[in-house]
This record gives C-alpha cells, structure tokens and sequence, in this order.
C-alpha cells in the first residue's frame, strides 16, 4: 500500500493494488481516510476499501463502435464516446464536432463553414431536417469549445446529447442506408438462391 499525506488536512490518501477474480486484470483503487492506517492488516485495509467511496484507475472506460462508418471517422466517434465515458465532456464535445464536419467532407460536401456543410448535406438529402437540427446543435457547443471558450464547464448531459446527436448523424448517413442493403441483399440472395 502506498500512503501519502493528502494536501487538505488530516488523514491519508491510501492506494493500493486489487486483481480481479474473473479478468484477473490489476486494477488500482485510492480512498482518503481520516485515520492513519499505518497499522492496518491487509485485511483490515481490504474492509477500508469496501465500507469507503473508492476511485479506481484506470477509469472504467465505455466505447461504442460504428460500423459501416469509414475507418478515420469511425475511430473518432468511438474516441468521443470513450472522452464522455471518462467524463472528458469537452473533448467529447470537438470529437462529435469534428465527426460532423468530417462525414460531410466524406460525402463530397467540402466548401463552406460547418453551418453551410450542414445545409448542403440536408439539401443533398444525406440527412434529414431533424437530423440537421441536432448537427447545428453539436456545432453550437462545438463551436464554442474549438474557438477556445473555456469559460463554462460543459455540463455531462450535454456532452451526452451531443454525442447521442453525433451518432444519429453517422446512423442517418452510413448505417441505416448499410442496414437496408444488408437487407435488400439478403432478400435478393434467397430470391434467386
């Protein structure tokens, strides 16, 4: 166990290493006690972890994959999900911005600022209103975070919507259209099979 003196007082930050029954994968917890735990057992110290609000590292991180999505996008979306689930709101927020603009490129729509991409890929019939809608949405707390303003946090429910919003955009543009081929072309093959 390694014991370090917190900077807020009294007590002691304790962190120690766990090994999961399952996985048998190492994990590291920390928790802040009040009292020295100088003379704590190993059991005792186990207890400790258990009855206390413990943080464990590495966070727990949740990604979602995007198939039919091309690679470099794809791998950026997953990248946003895994920002939010570690609670990185901000970078959660410019990934889903930058997956925005960068699946409208992807689809031919390059001139203009994102506002004008977004319109053109709606006019184009790449997506439809509401999901133009949601991709201005993302753009407007995306635009404020790629221009430097830090000033206010970004809440995690709305880092979480624009997420969900950025997922909606590559499921209107690249999933559902595979999804319907996948579809027609298994009908196709007991058709003709």
């Amino acid at each position: 166990m390694v014991r370090k003196n917190p900077p807020f007082g009294r007590g002691e930050v304790v962190t120690a290493p766990f090994r999961c029954d399952a996985c048998l994968t190492l994990s590291v917890a920390e928790i802040f006690s009040a009292n020295s735990t100088a003379s704590f057992t190993e059991t005792e110290a186990s207890q400790l972890f258990e009855l206390s609000q413990t943080e464990w590292f590495p966070v727990r991180v949740v990604r979602q994959d995007f198939p039919d999505v091309p690679e470099a996008i794809a791998s950026a979306a997953t990248e946003a999900t895994a920002a939010l689930s570690s609670g990185l709101n901000r970078a959660a927020v410019l990934l889903a911005r930058s997956v925005v603009e960068a699946t409208a490129k992807d689809q031919g729509v390059t001139s203009g600022n994102l506002a004008s991409k977004i319109d053109t890929m709606c006019e184009k019939r790449l997506i439809r209103e509401h999901i133009r809608a949601g991709a201005h949405e993302i753009r407007y707390l995306g635009n404020d975070m790629a221009h430097g303003d830090f000033v206010v946090e970004v809440p995690a429910e709305d880092a979480e919507l624009v997420v969900t919003l950025m997922s909606e955009v590559l499921d209107e543009v690249y999933q559902s259209p595979a999804r319907v081929k996948k579809a027609t072309d298994a009908r196709q093959a007991r058709k003709g099979g």
